[in-house]
């Protein structure tokens, strides 16, 4: 029993290192690491072993300590929004094109939503989109539709201009933009974001296709970026992102764990922990309200919703 505390001490040692350090390599590293909450837990709760083994134990609990300091802020409110405009977007993983239903549709006038951004977009999600009246809600758009989980589309309740697609590189991933004309604000840049999750063999092209996003410029106008990123604020190469003059709006408002994936297990063990890959990141001008998840559908992603406050023109 003593030789199985020091080997659970040793392991939530080597984890507690590698996600201080943002060291995480390879697939399993990668993965495993965005299940910290989980971890910090775990090691908490095994940090009781010291009744049988004491420096196992403490160590076991300084472990679950330091991942829970690293976890904590995102359940702190941050600053309260100043006054200016409101604007409220969503994005959801349509998991190829499936959640394009009616529902969805309702779900988008309950929540009276200016901006939509979805990944897995597909043509024929495009036309049942269209057939549950999407237009008449959101009558702006730009879309990249594509087989499978690679399509993009950016919906929008107000005029937009400079409307672009483009893939990300190794594997063709699209993503769309506009910048979008929000009355008695100045103009905003939208991009819906979606890199290829880091699956075996394919971790390199995941942080690459998260490292090339686009980032706010303080010269140019407000910039928000959301989507499915396939990565938690335990991944190095998020953080690394926000840092480069984003918030993330969840955890702006207490709620950066919000679960939003896998909420559908054909594909899954039914024991999967859930996770927080759909994120809402927002310029250092925007101001957030208000963030929450909605119901999955028949999405294995749940769409989340923010309320933004844009700077007044």
């Amino acid at each position: 029993m003593t030789l199985i505390c020091w080997a659970l001490a040793g392991l939530a040692t080597a984890y507690t290192v590698v996600r201080a350090l943002g060291a995480e390599r390879g697939t399993p590293l990668v993965q495993l690491i965005t299940y910290t909450p989980y971890a910090a837990v775990g090691a908490l709760l095994l940090s009781s072993l010291a009744l049988i083994a004491p420096v196992p134990g403490l160590i076991l609990a300084a472990c679950g300590l330091v991942l829970a300091g690293l976890v904590a802020p995102r359940l702190v409110p941050g600053r309260r929004p100043g006054e200016g405009v409101r604007l409220r977007v969503m994005c959801a993983n349509l998991l190829y094109g499936r959640n394009a239903t009616p529902t969805f549709v309702d779900q988008l006038k309950i929540d009276d939503i200016d901006v939509l951004a979805v990944q897995e977009l597909t043509a024929d999600g495009l036309a049942a989109l269209d057939d549950a009246g999407i237009d008449a809600l959101l009558p702006h758009r730009v879309v990249a539709t594509a087989p499978g989980g690679n399509g993009s589309g950016l919906f929008s309740r107000h005029p937009i201009t400079g409307p672009a697609t483009r893939t990300l590189e190794a594997i063709p991933m699209w993503q769309t933009a506009a910048t979008v004309h929000v009355p008695g604000a100045g103009p905003v840049l939208i991009e819906s974001a979606h890199p290829y999750p880091p699956r075996h063999g394919r971790v390199g092209i995941w942080r690459q296709q998260i490292e090339t996003q686009a980032t706010p410029s303080a010269q140019g106008p407000p910039r928000i970026l959301l989507g499915d990123f396939n990565a938690t604020l335990d991944h190095a190469v998020l953080r690394r992102l926000l840092r480069a003059g984003y918030r993330d709006a969840a955890a702006e408002r207490g709620r950066g764990l919000t679960a939003t994936w896998p909420f559908r297990t054909e594909t899954l063990p039914f024991w999967t922990p859930p996770i927080t890959l759909d994120h809402v990141l927002v310029d250092e001008r925007i101001g957030v309200r208000e963030f929450g998840s909605r119901p999955a559908g028949e999405s294995d992603h749940c769409p989340v919703v923010a309320e933004l406050v844009l700077p007044p023109a």
